[in-house]
C-alpha cells in the first residue's frame, strides 16, 4: 500500500518538474549560419530621425557590415570608413537592421553570448524584440534586452504594452526597478525599466570580456525574466542542451503574471538587432549632453568614419530554446516574414544610469534626463 507521504512526495516532484520545464533548442543562429535566419530592413530610419541608411543583407555583406569573423562570431556595424559629405546634410550613415524570420513564443528561454556591445558618441544600438503586426503596437507587447546610447556604460530592459501591464515594486530582482508602468501612454512611453548593474553595457562590458543575456517568457507562471551574467559568472549550463534558469538565482529584471498577464499582453515576438546614429534619442540634447559632455553636437560626429570604430555587435550566438508548450518552428534559417519595427519601440528602455567618468558621478542625473527624454520619443 502506497503511504500518503510517498504520495505527497511524488506529488512534490511532480509539482517542481512542472514549474521548471525543460527546454530544447528550437533555433540557432552561431558560426558561419548565423545571418541565414534573419531579414534585413533595406532604407533609413525615418520613425527615429537617426542618420543611418540600412543596407539590403547583401550589400551589407558585401560592405562587411554584417559577416563572420574568425573567430566564429557574427560581427554587425556601422560603417566606419566612409567620410560623409560637409555638403550633405541629411548624411546618413550605412548600418543594418536585421529581424529575425520567425517569431518566440510563450514558453521560450532567448540567450545571447556577446562580446561587445556598440557604442560611441551619437551610437544607438538595440537589441529588442516585438509582437507582430507592427502596426498594432503596442497590442502585442516589446521586450527591451539591450539598448542604450552614447557613452553610456549601464543597461537597461523594460516592457511596453498596452494598459494594465505594470510590475510591483517589491518584485524580487537584482537589478534597479525604476519605473513601474509599462503601458505606452504613461510617463512618454518610458515602460516599465530595471536597470542592469556595472558592466552590462558599453566599453565596461566590452573590457570585461562580455557577457550573456538570457529572456524567459514562461510558460509555467513565472512571467517574463531576464538574467545578465558578466562573462567570468556564467552558469555552466549556459551551453548545454538543456539550460535550466531555476538554478540561476534571482533574475536581474522579472515582470511576474501577478501584475502583467504575459498572455494577454504579448504576442509572438520577433527578434530584432540594429545600430542608429543621432536621431530622437541619441542626438536629443540633453541626452548627448549628459553622455557624451563637451562633444558639441550629436550631428557633428556622423560625417568622420573613426567615431564609429567601436560601433559593433561581436556575437558568439543567439540561441532559442522551447518548452513545448507552444508550436515553434525548428532551427534558424526558415523564411516566415515577420514584423519590422523602428528602433526599439521604448528607447525609453535606453533611459541610461551614467557614463563614464564625471557623467558616473552623477548617474541619478543621467538616469532621469535619459528617462525622461527617451519616454518621450516612443515610436508610434
Amino acid at each position: 500500500m502506497i503511504s500518503l507521504a510517498l504520495l505527497t512526495s511524488l506529488f512534490a516532484s511532480q509539482l517542481v518538474a512542472a514549474q521548471n520545464p525543460k527546454y530544447s533548442i528550437a533555433q540557432d543562429f552561431s558560426g558561419s549560419k548565423f545571418f541565414d535566419g534573419w531579414t534585413f530592413t533595406n532604407g533609413n530610419d525615418a520613425k527615429n530621425y537617426g542618420n543611418v541608411a540600412y543596407l539590403a543583407k547583401d550589400v551589407a555583406m558585401t560592405q562587411q557590415l554584417a559577416y563572420v569573423n574568425p573567430a566564429g562570431n557574427a560581427i554587425v556595424k556601422v560603417d566606419n570608413t566612409t567620410v560623409g559629405s560637409p555638403q550633405d546634410a541629411a548624411y546618413g550613415r550605412a548600418s543594418v537592421k536585421m529581424n529575425s524570420t520567425q517569431p518566440f513564443t510563450k514558453g521560450s528561454l532567448v540567450i545571447m553570448d556577446a562580446l561587445h556591445f556598440p557604442y560611441g558618441c551619437s551610437v544607438w544600438p538595440a537589441y529588442w524584440s516585438q509582437g507582430s503586426p507592427e502596426d498594432a503596437w503596442p497590442q502585442f507587447g516589446e521586450i527591451d534586452i539591450v539598448e542604450n546610447v552614447n557613452l553610456a556604460p549601464i543597461n537597461q530592459m523594460s516592457l511596453h504594452t498596452s494598459q494594465g501591464c505594470t510590475l510591483a515594486s517589491d518584485t524580487q530582482v537584482t537589478g534597479k526597478i525604476v519605473s513601474n508602468d509599462c503601458y505606452n501612454n504613461t510617463n512618454g512611453n518610458q515602460g516599465c525599466i530595471i536597470q542592469m548593474p556595472d558592466n552590462s553595457y558599453g566599453e565596461a562590458f566590452a573590457r570585461n570580456g562580455g557577457g550573456v543575456y538570457a529572456v524567459e517568457w514562461s510558460s509555467t507562471g513565472n512571467g517574463i525574466r531576464a538574467w545578465f551574467f558578466p562573462r567570468s559568472s556564467i552558469p555552466a549550463d549556459m551551453t548545454s542542451a538543456n539550460p535550466d534558469p531555476s538554478t540561476w538565482g534571482t533574475p536581474t529584471a522579472a515582470w511576474p503574471e501577478s501584475g502583467c498577464n504575459s498572455s494577454k499582453f504579448f504576442g509572438p515576438q520577433t527578434l530584432i538587432i540594429n545600430i542608429s546614429i543621432c536621431g530622437a534619442y541619441a542626438g536629443s540634447a540633453s541626452v548627448f549632453e549628459a553622455t557624451c559632455p563637451n562633444q558639441g553636437t550629436c550631428l557633428d560626429l556622423v560625417r568622420n568614419p573613426r567615431n564609429y570604430d567601436n560601433a559593433y555587435f561581436e556575437i558568439s550566438y543567439v540561441r532559442i530554446y522551447s518548452d513545448g508548450s507552444t508550436p515553434t518552428q525548428s532551427q534558424s534559417g526558415a523564411s516566415t516574414a515577420t514584423a519590422s519595427r523602428t528602433q526599439s519601440g521604448a528607447n525609453a528602455t535606453g533611459t541610461t544610469g551614467s557614463s563614464n567618468g564625471s557623467i558616473r558621478n552623477s548617474a541619478g542625473l543621467v538616469s532621469a534626463v535619459l528617462a525622461v527624454v527617451a519616454g518621450a520619443w516612443i515610436l508610434a
